[in-house]
């Protein structure tokens, strides 16, 4: 049985086997061998932190994503400096907060910004515009911090980030709002990315659950707090200190991690590294992205989903990102995406989940605060707070998911029983009617909140767990970029559900009690006006039952795709996370590889 994995082709066809599953699976070949590869070192002032350069075959060089620590040095480093490790944790974690906080702050500022400027058509794309360069730049800045070196690229995020923020915070229009607002999600898309592979860098796969679980942990709190901040803020301050908070917080990550974390720098001079870079691929894949999410966000807003500029759109991006495709598969000798990720059986399907599980996620929490809007006739402040058992169900078993899987070096029964509950509670919420108890709502998404962070912490070492060590941070990152863009399909995909389904019965309502029609299409975009006291009884019931039924037609529509993410998670191998074979770095370390699998 010969390894399929050679470092030297340049194409893979999506027909081979599985290039990570023979070379995983064989137990550790040389255990005392000294890794010649980039080594993240944080502990030891003395030591050698150079980086070889190839001069010939058998001493390739090799990037910073395939970063490794040695079981005997992490032991060191972590038994001589908890306190540096501690602090370099800490600083991660306000990293992943700060990324998410800047997210979740704006939803109370909006109102204030919507005062001041008076363009309430244009305040969607102050969130738009952002989630537009976050998720389209992913795994270019992964891809270009292998090149670079991960704090060059870090502190470079931080700094644009901050720029976008100061820019938010003095706009002076809409438009320079907007402006700054995609510009600090080019910052911020670097930043959460960084914090990510850094982590990778830092640790070993079997202790990499453990302090993951506390990152996730502090990315929930950002959500939960980030309303609280902004409305006080917006309160008691001006909304333009939600954009200012981001300055300092950047400035005291950028500095403790100058001082904590020391990591090689990849040889080859400024040059060298540009000429590295694939301009074409990143080209190709960035404008596909825009031009993807542009379409999502036209369509069904801006312009009809059958227009000219919607169609068009979705057809050119179609088109780049198939081309990126092919370039990546067939010309770039340093592809943004490694195409053999998806010959994987194993890491295929995990990465694929991940996109229905982004979508899954943003059809239940997205619409369930109008839920609790129109039937309950609760207030924006009560509907959050409504949302806490999801929130607080994953923040806790998130937490407690990342020692589990460190503890018993499993992961896979975590993913499905958390996939599976997830699926169950969206499945359970088609029942909700005007007259459901709100105690039942409440228990549904705490059971799908609890499955969430019993399901996607696991789901995410599993995808590091299937590949190859040097793969590792391309394939986390892709990941995530992948449930972000199924996030912004989910939620094309709700918005068109619900805007089809109420606009419908909207229209039979208004035909019934033509008296009231004017009210009735204002209550499309305006919950509040069920609750105005200006429609009569029959009329007021009439409209949260066209509410409700649209609403259930988001979660119909949501379970099959939770289910997806749950079905491709079955065929996920466990692989140990403690044994794993050192990913071969040289042609005779290839060869050595070959030989002892053919003896397994």
């Amino acid at each position: 049985m010969k390894s399929t994995l050679n470092l030297d082709k340049k194409r893979f066809s999506f027909l081979d086997r599985d290039p990570y599953a023979e070379q995983i699976e064989q137990p550790e070949l040389s255990p005392k061998r000294e890794s010649p590869q980039a080594t993240v070192i944080f502990s030891d002032s003395n030591a050698d932190n150079s980086v070889k350069s190839p001069n010939n075959d058998d001493n390739l060089y090799l990037k910073s994503s395939q970063t490794t620590l040695t079981e005997e040095t992490t032991k060191k480093s972590i038994n001589m400096t908890r306190a540096r490790l501690l602090a370099i944790m800490f600083t991660l974690s306000l990293g992943s907060f700060l990324s998410m906080l800047d997210q979740s702050i704006l939803g109370s500022a909006l109102p204030a910004i919507t005062n001041q400027f008076g363009e309430l058509s244009s305040i969607a794309w102050v969130s738009a515009a952002y989630m537009l360069t976050f998720t389209a730049l992913q795994s270019i800045f992964s891809k270009v911090s292998e090149i670079f070196g991960r704090m060059p690229v870090l502190v470079i995020s931080l700094t644009v980030f901050s720029a976008g923020s100061a820019i938010c915070g003095a706009a002076s229009t809409m438009d320079m709002l907007i402006a700054g607002r995609a510009i600090a999600g080019c910052g911020g898309c670097g930043v959460s990315t960084m914090v990510q592979v850094i982590l990778i860098d830092l640790l070993p796969l079997h202790k990499r659950a453990t302090y993951m679980s506390y990152m996730s942990f502090t990315s929930t709190l950002a959500v939960v707090a980030g309303p609280l901040i902004g409305g006080a803020i917006t309160d008691h301050w001006v909304w333009r200190w939600c954009f200012y908070l981001n300055i300092p917080i950047c400035a005291v990550i950028a500095a403790i991690c100058l001082l904590t974390i020391r990591v090689s720098v990849p040889a080859g001079t400024t040059k060298e590294k540009f000429a590295r870079i694939d301009f074409l691929g990143a080209f190709l894949l960035l404008a596909g992205l825009v031009l993807f999410i542009l379409a999502l966000n036209w369509g069904g807003k801006d312009y009809k989903w059958n227009s000219a500029a919607v169609i068009v759109t979705l057809v050119l991006s179609v088109i780049l990102l198939a081309a990126f495709i092919y370039v990546e598969h067939s010309y770039a000798s340093e592809p943004i995406i490694t195409m053999r990720m998806f010959t994987s059986r194993t890491l295929t399907p995990a990465l694929v989940s991940q996109f229905f599980l982004g979508a899954g996620i943003t059809f239940t929490v997205l619409y369930l605060p109008v839920y609790f809007t129109v039937v309950f006739g609760a207030s924006s402040t009560t509907a959050g707070l409504y949302m806490l058992p999801y929130l607080i169900g994953m923040m806790v078993t998130g937490l407690i998911m990342g020692p589990l899987v460190t503890r018993f070096n499993i992961y896979r029964p975590f993913i499905w029983v958390g996939l599976a509950m997830m699926t169950l509670a969206a499945g359970l919420l088609n029942i909700i009617q005007p007259d459901t108890r709100l105690v039942i709502v409440l228990v549904l998404i705490g059971i799908f909140g609890i499955g969430s962070g019993i399901g996607m912490l696991p789901l995410m070492i599993a995808t590091q767990a299937s590949c190859q060590p040097r793969d590792t941070a391309t394939a986390a990152t892709l990941a995530l970029h992948l449930r972000n863009v199924g996030s912004i399909v989910g939620i094309a995909v709700v918005g068109t559900i619900f805007n089809n389904s109420l606009i419908s019965s909207m229209s039979i309502l208004a035909s019934e009690y033509p008296r009231y029609s004017s009210l009735i299409y204002s209550s499309i975009n305006d919950a509040t006006i069920v609750w105005n006291g200006m429609l009569p009884f029959e009329v007021h019931s009439s409209v949260i039952f066209a509410y409700v039924s649209a609403l259930k037609a988001i979660f119909i529509a949501n379970a099959p795709f939770v289910g997806m993410s749950f079905l491709l998670s079955l065929p996920i191998k466990h692989f140990s996370l403690k044994q794993r074979a050192p990913p071969a770095t040289s042609k005779s370390e290839i060869q050595s590889n070959d030989a002892n699998t053919n003896n397994v």
